[in-house]
């Protein structure tokens, strides 16, 4: 029987490529769940996927849509302008004008759209690469894996057949290239074939990689054994200088994988894409052809600029500040003793609704069975504590009430509880009224009757990961990232009367500093009785105080704005791991889950576990 033709791409001289084949297979499925997401906890926004692509700008991925590639016109510039810019050739503007309906003439303050099919070979190959991660050149052409983030067939035959030849027309070439594909819409996984007579120059030069046995490079600075710092890091990491300067090592023990053991625990990325990515590029580094059969021993080279500080050498200066950031928190806790909870304000928030599904994994959707938890919380809080809970999300058709089903009924018929109500038709808009509600429910509502102290936020979600990753994780917002003072600008948002009552919202250092100390003091009871009631938690750092992805960091907007002393947000499992997913829909686990965030929270204001 002939081998399918994705078992066959490296060629006769790729030994064991059909199995690196299936794990690039599986690192698309990867990939394609943490596409569920967006743009992640900093937007909270469903339906599109932002990547930076400095310095050109950014790639903007909407669902329904193709790719785009997002640029700030320069002074004078028009139509043709760009596209000789951007396109290599003025021809393409008026495929620019299309992609930019309702503007007449480029202008310096507004985004204009590119599509990606027609930028210029090497920004079109750079594009393509930050889109497609795991897309490579292979000895008969390139190998492209369809992510269909979005489960919408946004990736159809004539448009890769645009994107990798530069015309649409060569569809039908491509479709005869992959017999064993469906010949309409593109799904996510096996991988088809540009044959390599087809391909536009920029993807054609690209070298063929060879797949040569791993052989440990040679290091031209000899190891300096790690000293001082986490106990975790002392016994693995050693550090070094080669050519493409610094990096720790770290020899790989049985049992353990690159992502896992590497790219999760030292570097802290979890979203698949950039796990992947960071994999990949590490592996580069290690001298490493096949992820999928490291020897015991290997020594891996992760670059020092992609680890976490805590991970890094005792005298580097990101560690130092690092340490000297958490020695200063301890100096701004202010811990408040309500045993039960008498005088505390409690604030929920159910991440998404609406529009917004938040993160879809195996048909079930983050927002619908956040809220059951959510308002398993509300309900426990109420019945053990002297609380006041305070919500921000209502189900038009349940209101607070729990249903007694593990598989939960999914509709879009929520809205926020502003004034006016706000039906969650706008996710963007959404973010930001939750933590003005928020904020109005803390600043207006309560006032100077109620010390900052005794506010509490939690914001509950629900993550779509790495596979690999498995657990709870909370949020705190780190108080470097956040503002001093920030406005929303949407012109829709000024008919709310949050809004109109604080439209700056102004924090100040010390208050900033208190947040952080209180949001992890509360965090780390959260993390203790989780892990009593038996809750799994991330296995590396389950308390963060930013979001991570790639080189990219930032606090969750909903916990970045909030005047609320302790706020965190609560990842409560991961959805693309199977192991969460089947236990977000036992409901006897989301009122433990639910129980065990009341026991934290009233632990931290020093009631007895």
């Amino acid at each position: 029987m002939t081998a399918p033709r994705w078992c066959r791409t490296g060629g006769a001289g790729a030994p064991g490529a059909c199995r690196a084949h299936r794990a690039l297979a599986a690192a698309l499925v990867l990939v394609a769940a943490a596409f569920a997401i967006a743009a992640g906890p900093e937007d909270d926004a469903p339906s599109g996927i932002d990547i930076e692509f400095e310095p050109h700008g950014q790639l903007r991925w909407d669902r329904g849509q193709h790719p785009l590639l997002v640029v700030s016109p320069r002074a004078g510039d028009g139509w043709l302008a760009l596209a000789q810019r951007y396109c290599g050739s003025a021809e393409h503007g008026k495929r620019i004008r299309a992609a930019n309906p309702g503007l007449e003439q480029p202008l310096q303050d507004r985004g204009v759209n590119i599509p990606v099919e027609v930028l210029r070979g090497e920004l079109r190959l750079e594009a393509v690469l930050r889109l497609f991660p795991v897309d490579r050149r292979v000895t008969d052409g390139w190998e492209h894996w369809v992510l269909d983030p979005f489960d919408g067939a946004e990736e159809s035959w004539e448009w890769l057949a645009e994107l990798f030849t530069g015309s649409p027309d060569a569809a039908g070439a491509l479709r005869e290239a992959n017999p064993e594909l469906p010949a309409d819409d593109l799904v996510r996984g096996p991988p088809l074939l540009i044959p390599e007579r087809r391909l536009l120059p920029a993807f054609r030069d690209q070298p063929v990689p060879a797949a040569p046995t791993p052989t440990p490079p040679a290091s031209i600075a000899p190891p300096a054994q790690v000293t001082g710092g986490p106990a975790t890091s002392a016994a693995v990491l050693t550090y070094a200088t080669d050519q493409r300067g610094p990096y720790a090592e770290y020899r790989l023990h049985k049992g353990e994988a690159l992502y896992s053991a590497v790219v999760v625990r030292f570097t802290g990325q979890l979203a698949a894409q950039e796990v992947n990515a960071t994999a990949l590029e590490i592996a580069q580094r290690s001298g490493i052809a096949d992820v999928t059969s490291i020897p015991v021993g290997y020594p891996v080279r992760i670059p020092l600029d992609l680890l976490l500080p805590q991970y890094l050498p005792a005298n580097h200066p990101r560690r130092v500040a690092y340490e000297q950031g958490q020695r200063e928190l301890a100096g701004f806790l202010e811990v408040v003793k309500a045993v039960d909870l008498s005088g505390v304000h409690v604030i929920l928030d159910a991440g998404h609704g609406g529009i917004d599904p938040g993160s879809v994994v195996d048909g079930l959707w983050e927002a619908t069975y956040v809220y059951d938890i959510a308002c398993r919380i509300k309900a426990n809080f109420e019945r053990h504590t002297r609380a006041t809970v305070w919500v921000t999300r209502m189900d038009a058709d349940l209101k607070l009430a729990v249903p007694e089903r593990d598989r939960l009924a999914q509709d879009r018929d929520q809205y926020l509880l502003t004034r006016p109500q706000f039906a969650l038709r706008d996710a963007a808009l959404g973010v930001h009224l939750r933590w003005y509600l928020s904020n109005d429910i803390i600043l207006n509502r309560l006032g100077a009757t109620v010390p900052r102290s005794q506010t509490v936020f939690l914001s509950v979600h629900a993550d779509s990961l790495h596979p690999s990753v498995r657990g709870a994780m909370i949020y705190v917002p780190a108080r470097e990232l956040r503002p001093n003072s920030y406005t929303v600008g949407m012109a829709d948002i000024q008919r709310y009367a949050e809004y109109r009552n604080h439209p700056t919202v102004r924090l100040g250092a010390d208050f900033k500093a208190r947040v952080e100390a209180s949001s992890l003091h509360l965090a780390s009871n959260l993390v203790a009785s989780l892990s009593r009631n038996g809750v799994a938690l991330h296995d590396e750092d389950p308390v963060r105080d930013r979001v991570l992805r790639g080189r990219r960091t930032w606090v969750p907007a909903v916990i970045r704005y909030s005047a609320a002393q302790h706020a965190v947000l609560l990842e409560c499992c991961n959805m693309a791991n199977a192991g969460d997913r089947q236990r977000l829909v036992d409901r006897t686990w989301r009122e433990s889950f639910a129980l065990a965030v009341v026991e934290g929270t009233a632990a931290a204001f020093g009631a007895r576990p």
